[in-house]
């Protein structure tokens, strides 16, 4: 039988004759798993749940409470997240690793309803207080934090206790003009962190509207006592009065702003005007001012635990400040509220509290406006959907702009 002749092909070229001839081509190389991305869809779809989660689930644990400090700018970290894993996920679909697309998609639809849905809210309650937002903020200004010591800022000790001098920064208003009205500025912490630094960022806003600033220090624990925080603000207040003509400030138009621990403190040195339960430190004649402003402060603390997410973290920061249980100190409990020291008279109060705080409950400031609607004080209580506690940490989010809206109106209205 006759075998067909199988003839090779003649080379086209002098290259392809001087190429040996095979019978059959080189295998193709094994494709490498995409291992890397891989790793990185997996990391953001796990980030992306675990965001998810910590803005949607209450869930009562401590590491919860304090996993949502993390994503207080929650909407600039899942604008984030989303074009992150967008990014990812055409990336692993170009290189057909679809497992790892799945998961970067998944991501990415999980952050979109994550922005859209918070935003969408939080554009709502811009619209109902009159305040006009920023898209050019937000994304130029999302994740900015804080702020610097500003030029030309002064140091100051207002008073000396325990052999502790206390010491407070003035930030001078941006204008000249005499008679300014001034802000005197409390940190938070949890009544035994944090200092006179936090208030740069809003000090500088308000410098901007032409107040002089004054963000203090106050002593904290657990070398303080459960009146040493009031006394201490009390007489930093005390001492702007005092220096007014010095700094070309009206003493009739001084402000206290404080957050968390130092919205409470705030509240209860303007509360507790001529209590000889709190005196000031350091004695002053006065120490009233014309307006408190109060970001996510304990009011009640009988209220603050059996509303709070993490009741044991709640638990224990409180009985640290008051010193002991409730059955303890049943005084001190009470003494310490400012629910309790609500009157006809006091100061016009502005409350703005996250409604998804998972440290200090909104409960709080619902109790606190309406023992001041029944005594017949003045004041505006704001409530700010899918916020937390610290939500004004970045500066340009949105819970932030609406913030600073409301004070803006408040203080016109109530302040000048």
């Amino acid at each position: 039988m006759n075998r067909p002749l199988i003839r090779p092909q003649r080379p086209t070229t002098e290259a392809d004759a001087a190429q040996p001839v095979t019978a059959c081509t080189a295998a193709p190389r094994p494709r490498r798993r995409p291992w890397l991305i891989s790793t990185v869809a997996g990391l953001l779809g796990f980030l992306a749940l675990l965001v998810t989660t910590l803005m949607t689930v209450p869930i009562p644990a401590t590491a919860a409470a304090l996993g949502t400090l993390a994503i207080d700018g929650a909407l600039e970290l899942t604008l984030l997240l989303l074009v992150c894993c967008t990014a990812v996920a055409l990336l692993a679909r170009r290189r057909r690793a679809r497992p790892a697309a799945a998961l970067a998609a998944g991501g990415a639809l999980l952050m979109l309803v994550m922005t859209v849905v918070p935003a969408g809210a939080l554009w709502r309650t811009a619209e109902a207080e009159g305040v006009q937002l920023s898209a050019t903020r937000y994304l130029g200004q999302g994740l900015t934090h804080g702020a610097e010591r500003p030029a030309g800022a002064e140091t100051h000790t207002y008073a000396t206790a325990d052999g502790e001098a206390l010491k407070l920064d003035r930030l001078p208003a941006h204008g000249g003009g005499s008679h300014r009205p001034a802000m005197v500025y409390v940190h938070g912490g949890g009544w035994k962190i944090g200092d006179r630094a936090d208030g740069y960022a809003w000090g500088g806003w308000f410098n901007d509207r032409g107040y002089d600033v004054f963000t203090i220090d106050y002593r904290l624990l657990p070398h303080a006592d459960w009146r040493s925080g009031v006394g201490d603000v009390k007489a930093a207040v005390g001492w702007v009065r005092d220096n007014a003509d010095r700094f070309g400030v009206d003493p009739a138009r001084i402000t206290l702003f404080g957050e968390s621990a130092g919205g409470h403190l705030a509240l209860m040195a303007a509360y507790t005007e001529g209590d000889p339960m709190f005196p000031p430190t350091t004695p002053h004649r006065d120490t009233s001012v014309r307006t408190v402003l109060n970001f996510y402060g304990t009011t009640d603390f009988d209220d603050v635990t059996a509303n709070a997410a993490a009741p044991g973290l709640i638990r224990q920061a409180t009985q640290e400040y008051i010193g002991g249980t409730k059955a303890q100190h049943p005084d001190r409990w009470h003494a310490s509220s400012p629910v309790h020291h609500v009157r006809p008279g006091l100061p016009a109060t502005l409350s703005i509290h996250g409604e998804d705080d998972r440290l200090i409950p909104v409960s709080q400031m619902h109790r606190l406006d309406k023992a001041l609607t029944d005594s017949g004080v003045a004041h505006r209580s704001v409530e700010l959907p899918w916020s937390s506690h610290l939500f004004d940490l970045t500066r340009g989010n949105l819970a932030t702009q609406i913030s600073a809206g409301v004070v803006e109106q408040f203080q016109q209205r109530y302040a000048h």
